[in-house]
């Protein structure tokens, strides 16, 4: 997430991504959202705190698919209607069921499908996990789904810890009433 601050009003927000084209900046305000544009004379991009990073790192232990060892994950948990805001507990289940994925959760009722992102959802995100924390997380690639992206890795045998997996953990733990451990804020 970006922060910036608009000259004209002198109101700080958050946007999901912006690009800069001739003189103006389009910004996003979430993944799939319009792009609005601003002269850049009126933008000014608040750069990042360089350790700090804009969102909560959970962490929870899960036991390896491959080794069947205990492993640590790192993950952020964000809302899906406004990645910029952390799930945090006590949990808003009104909001989470409000743009709960419904035709996943129809094919396989196991799990609730929260409107929610982990790691390998927002690929900034992913990244800046990945750069802070490199000896944990590391672009593996998923037969699931086919591509390769940041994940976690098992600290025993190495094994990528997909997203999957881990979205049906932190669905689980929200559904259970159990709160995350937070890593980093």
């Amino acid at each position: 997430m970006i922060k910036f601050k608009n000259r004209k009003t002198g109101e700080i927000k958050t946007a999901f991504s912006l690009r800069e084209e001739r003189e103006k900046t389009y910004i996003k305000f979430s993944k799939d959202g319009k792009e609005y544009g601003y002269f850049r004379n009126n933008i000014e991009i608040i750069p990042p705190d360089s350790d700090k990073l804009p969102f909560r790192v959970y962490l929870y232990t899960k036991e390896c698919y491959k080794c069947h060892k205990p492993t640590e994950i790192l993950t952020y948990i964000t809302y899906a209607d406004k990645p910029a805001e952390d799930v945090i507990f006590p949990y808003d289940y009104s909001r989470l069921l409000k743009h709960q994925n419904i035709a996943a959760h129809l094919q396989d009722p196991s799990i609730e499908y929260y409107g929610l992102n982990v790691i390998g959802d927002i690929m900034e995100f992913d990244h800046m996990l990945m750069e802070k924390y490199s000896e944990r997380i590391k672009n593996i690639y998923s037969k699931t789904k086919n591509e390769t992206y940041p994940m976690n890795v098992c600290r025993h045998c190495g094994s990528g810890q997909g997203w999957y997996f881990i979205y049906r953990d932190i669905n689980n733990a929200i559904k259970n009433k159990e709160k995350i451990q937070t890593f980093d804020k």
